[in-house]
């Protein structure tokens, strides 16, 4: 499910003022980037992107015109995740 604008705001206001929650939403999304790749093998370059947007110093990070940020990356993760999840349960389920 999408994020809504006002919850993708919110989240990456707080990742650029708290330290802790930067470090908390990199350590998750780092859990899911396997599992996602699984799914989407293309997600490559967009998490090393996303890697290197929370590695800088918050609101440092220059983006190109039209590149997506560290939340929509998330959400590219995220979906990714979930679609790959879902697969592995459909492939572990047997119908008798």
């Amino acid at each position: 499910m999408p994020l809504s604008d006002d919850k993708k705001i919110g989240t990456r206001e707080r990742i650029n003022r708290d330290p802790d929650f930067r470090d908390a939403f990199l350590t998750e999304a780092r859990n899911m980037y396997k599992k996602a790749l699984q799914f989407n093998k293309n997600l490559d370059d967009e998490i090393n992107r996303f890697e290197q947007i929370l590695g800088a110093e918050p609101e440092t990070y220059e983006f190109m015109e039209g590149e997506l940020d560290e939340i929509d990356i998330f959400e590219l993760i995220l979906d990714s995740y979930d679609q790959q999840i879902l697969e592995d349960e459909k492939n572990s389920s047997t119908i008798n």
